[in-house]
């Protein structure tokens, strides 16, 4: 169902691409061709979402033992570094548009402006809402789907330059005023460029497998060693390769030798209590102590 409103967004919006080119030739308007082509830069975004939720939701396989987790953060990366990449191309454009304005017929940048927003903001409303999934298994945890949410960000940049080619083309017409197409399209990006920088730099940590999740050493540390048996823990993994997913993988070293259904009660104590905070795919291997280590980490050499 997800997957079928997008393609529909895709559509629809392909659709007013094509009017803005078409009225954006035949008025002279910069603005509205240069939106056209940001719209287009972002449709093309929203394929790549599309594509990327098709493959998040194929089975693990001998090979493809992750399956496709990580295709939500790639497509968000791209996504959002692609939304960087063009707004700060808008803002060049508009810098130069400032010294240079041209004269265009503002009747048609304020009708197929308007237009476009409503395409746009109805677009990003939708995808806002399917951002957020709730957890079958927790349902107090939420989980912001990162990749949806970069076509969010795409959709609702699109609207907020078409508000600005709509008020533009009110100035223009009233004022001749031409370089407040430049004004807006320069504040406007400078505000998507910093919204969007947050899921930027997450997407890029997800992808690297750093630790991006919202826990504390110390807190983690309590309920590893909740249980006295438990000297130590080592080779420390945590990484979120989506935003349904959380992994954590440890060693636990144990003070002395132990049934296997003590060792049990032991890991699945941990496991229960690990869970209710949020993680999801939880791997732990039980050693004697003759296995300390001395630290968390995972030794890479």
């Amino acid at each position: 169902m997800k997957a079928k409103k997008i393609l529909w967004i895709i559509i629809f919006n392909s659709i007013i691409i094509l009017s803005e080119i078409i009225f954006g030739i035949i008025s002279n308007s910069f603005a509205l061709i240069a939106d056209a082509l940001h719209n287009a830069g972002d449709v093309i975004a929203i394929m790549i979402t599309y594509i990327a939720l098709k493959l998040g939701v194929k089975k693990t396989t001998f090979k493809y033992t992750f399956g496709f987790i990580k295709a939500e953060m790639m497509a968000a990366f791209t996504n959002t570094l692609f939304l960087f990449v063009t707004m700060i191309y808008m803002i060049y454009e508009a810098i130069n548009r400032f010294y240079k304005p041209e004269v265009i017929e503002p009747i048609y940048m304020i009708v197929v402006g308007i237009i476009a927003v409503f395409a746009n903001g109805i677009s990003a409303y939708i995808l806002n809402n399917l951002g957020v999934d709730s957890c079958p298994n927790h349902e107090h945890h939420h989980h912001e789907d990162a990749n949806i949410k970069s076509a969010y960000l795409h959709m609702l940049s699109d609207a907020l330059i078409s508000v600005g080619v709509v008020l533009a083309g009110i100035f223009i017409y009233y004022f001749k005023i031409y370089y407040i197409d430049s004004i807006l399209t320069i504040i406007f990006s400078i505000y998507i460029i910093l919204h969007s920088y947050p899921l930027l730099k997450k997407s890029f940590l997800s992808l690297m497998d750093i630790n991006i999740v919202d826990i504390s050493q110390e807190k983690l540390d309590k309920i590893i060693k909740s249980d006295e048996n438990v000297l130590e823990y080592n080779d420390l993994h945590i990484h979120k390769p989506s935003s349904k997913h959380t992994f954590i993988s440890f060693h636990i070293v144990l003070v002395q030798d132990l049934l296997l259904s003590e060792c049990e009660n032991i890991t699945n104590k941990i496991k229960q209590d690990l869970e209710a905070i949020g993680f999801n795919h939880i791997l732990i291997q039980v050693d004697t102590n003759s296995c300390l280590k001395n630290h968390t980490n995972c030794d890479m050499t």
